[in-house]
């Protein structure tokens, strides 16, 4: 079995590289990437009449100029389990022009700005419900009590659930599962940028909105908005809520809460993550500590790790904290070691090595030199052996944790190295493992 693997890894990808450069000739970027390049406005959820609520969505081939203007859009539609007539491509001729309006920041490769192909989507949905009757809103005053909340649910994957709550007096993040950092953390707020956000909540007829849009689907995430002026409350209820005429400007409103909030520091690691930490006299040296290390590790927040080490987060294993009655278990990455987590990304991963991080844990260094098998990082793979991960390591032995499918998966390793380096598809990554050499005949 292990040589129809390694036979694949070696020759299937030479074969797709050759049909890919016949394709294109400019480098390719898949939607995440995609996604990081967009530059407002940029709407791929768009309200058209004829739209059907369900799941209505095009997929597009775009090419890129190196200044970020839109060359080329090829559009597919996607396949639909319940097919309706015509399909979402009849709707293309009206969002052609506005898709030919987009703009990106510029692509690169090796510092320069190249012409570039991006996947994007279209989600077309139904014409929005605008409110019936107007209700009118709490009257701002110069010292008005302010309140805006934004819950985020998890769903059936790896959405990030939490809530955040702005006030006039300071920003509350409590995390929940899928988030760098977990419980609750806080940060200061400029007043004046929470009355501007209220007073956006006010020009959208916030509070004349219904109280719920509820699609008929499963496994997605519930996102509950309110504004409070002094007592003055109004929720509503978002689930898929653009299937079912939801305002558009709820979801803006939503994303305006995060943007103020600068969630993505405790969500994904990002930037300002730490100072915020510092700022609320976070306990470095703690197991919370350790656990936030591992999750901006696994997510390659290299400069975020590099902080978090030079504020002095423990490298060697730390006791779990003992949770509180009420309060959340311990995170998903409590058991697996800081090289693992780091091991997707080399960079991060270098970060550790250079550090010192699990010297004597010789589990760590070859579960993360599997790691980086499975994704094909050579580099990150040459690093670990040098550091003394064992490429011929019974893998079998060791309890390994991944994320897969949106879920966190623990069980027995998959027995060699090289059966990791087949799975990658990456031919480089075999031929290194190959060097030292293992067992041809191991079984996973």
């Amino acid at each position: 079995m292990l040589r129809f693997l390694l036979a694949l890894a070696l020759l299937v990808p030479v074969a797709s590289s050759q049909t890919s450069k016949e394709k294109s000739s400019v480098p390719t970027f898949d939607y995440p990437v995609a996604y990081a390049h967009e530059l407002k406005p940029h709407r791929r959820t768009i309200p058209i009449k004829g739209v059907q609520a369900g799941f209505n969505q095009i997929h597009l081939t775009i090419t890129v100029s190196p200044t970020g203007d839109v060359l080329e859009v090829h559009p597919t539609e996607e396949v639909d389990p319940r097919p309706r007539d015509g399909g979402a491509l009849k709707f293309w001729p009206q969002l052609e022009s506005e898709v030919r309006q987009w703009r990106f920041t510029p692509f690169e490769q090796n510092g320069n700005p190249v012409t570039a192909q991006v996947d994007e989507y279209l989600d077309l949905v139904p014409p929005e419900r605008l409110p019936k009757t107007h209700v009118a809103p709490p009257t701002l005053r110069p010292n008005s009590k302010i309140t805006v909340s934004l819950q985020r649910s998890g769903c059936f994957g790896s959405c990030p659930s939490y809530t955040v709550t702005v006030s006039t007096d300071r920003i509350v993040f409590d995390g929940g599962y899928y988030v760098v950092a977990r419980g609750k953390h806080t940060g200061g707020i400029d007043v004046e940028t929470v009355k501007k956000l209220a007073r956006r909540f006010v020009a959208a007829d916030f509070y004349s909105m219904e109280p719920k849009y509820v699609a008929s689907v499963s496994d997605n995430p519930t996102y509950v908005l309110s504004i409070d002026i002094d007592g003055h409350k109004k929720t509503v209820e978002d689930y898929v809520g653009s299937w079912e005429g939801m305002p558009a400007v709820i979801s803006d409103l939503e994303q305006e809460v995060d943007d103020l909030a600068k969630t993505e520091r405790w969500i994904q690691g990002a930037d300002g993550l730490v100072s915020a930490l510092r700022a609320e006299k976070f306990n470095f040296e703690s197991f919370e500590a350790q656990t936030i290390l591992k999750e901006a590790a696994s997510r390659g927040e290299s400069d975020t790790v590099r902080e978090l080490v030079a504020d002095g987060v423990p490298l060697d294993p730390v006791p779990p904290s003992h949770a509180k009655d009420g309060e959340k278990p311990a995170p998903d990455f409590r058991d697996v070691g800081l090289l693992t987590s780091a091991s997707g990304s080399f960079h991060t991963l270098q970060i550790l090595l250079d550090a010192g991080a699990s010297g004597n844990d010789q589990s760590d260094k070859d579960l993360a030199l599997a790691g980086a098998a499975r994704s094909g990082n050579v580099e990150a793979a040459r690093s670990l052996i040098a550091y003394g991960a064992n490429p011929n390591s019974d893998l079998r032995n060791l309890t390994a944790t991944e994320r897969r499918g949106g879920m966190t998966i623990q069980g027995p390793g998959s027995g060699s190295v090289l059966i990791e380096a087949a799975s990658s598809g990456n031919p480089e990554m075999v031929k290194e493992i190959l060097r030292y050499p293992p067992d041809l005949e191991a079984r996973g």
